[in-house]
């Protein structure tokens, strides 16, 4: 799983292998090549910018992805007032020029998604689930290869505290 630590000042840090940066890269870069999206973000769910790919020059991405946790907020209460059990999945915003798709991946983080308006909603939809499927399966398989890496340094220890034991016999 992507370790995240909470600060004294009560925010969080993202912590992510090398290895997890270039798969969730990857991921990006081929949503955006799919998609023709202009800009893509990978934010977790307080709004912290962790990664992002496309022309970013023009857009203050870390005010963009602030706001777009915002908005998940905002929409969380909604879905409550509604009678929904649980946050929407995704948000939707329609321009003149460009479309800015929100959607949740599992319940810490988010993509943002901008795209032209030339570009059918539902071709970007069918893509992004691809994304944000792969997105989980690499968040979950770090999680694993993390239990197993306890569970080798219990090992090591023990063995390391046996020997220990035995030099001073």
């Amino acid at each position: 799983m992507v370790q995240v630590r909470k600060l004294k000042d009560g925010s969080r840090q993202v912590i992510l292998t090398a290895q997890q940066f270039d798969d969730i890269t990857k991921v990006l870069s081929e949503l955006a090549v799919k998609t023709k999206a202009s800009t893509i973000l990978l934010a977790d769910i307080s709004g912290q910018l962790i990664t992002q790919r496309g022309n970013t020059e023009d857009i203050n991405t870390a005010i963009l992805s602030a706001l777009a946790a915002s908005d998940f907020a905002a929409t969380s209460e909604m879905a409550k007032l509604v009678g929904e059990d649980a946050k929407f999945k995704l948000l939707f915003h329609e321009g003149e020029k460009r479309n800015v798709y929100l959607s949740n991946i599992g319940d810490n983080f988010f993509l943002v998604v901008v795209f032209d308006v030339s570009v059918t909603l539902g071709l970007v939809r069918i893509y992004t689930k691809k994304a944000i499927h792969s997105l989980l399966q690499i968040f979950e398989e770090s999680e694993q290869s993390d239990d197993a890496s306890k569970i080798i340094d219990k090992d090591f220890s023990s063995m390391l505290g046996d020997m220990l034991d035995d030099s001073f016999k």
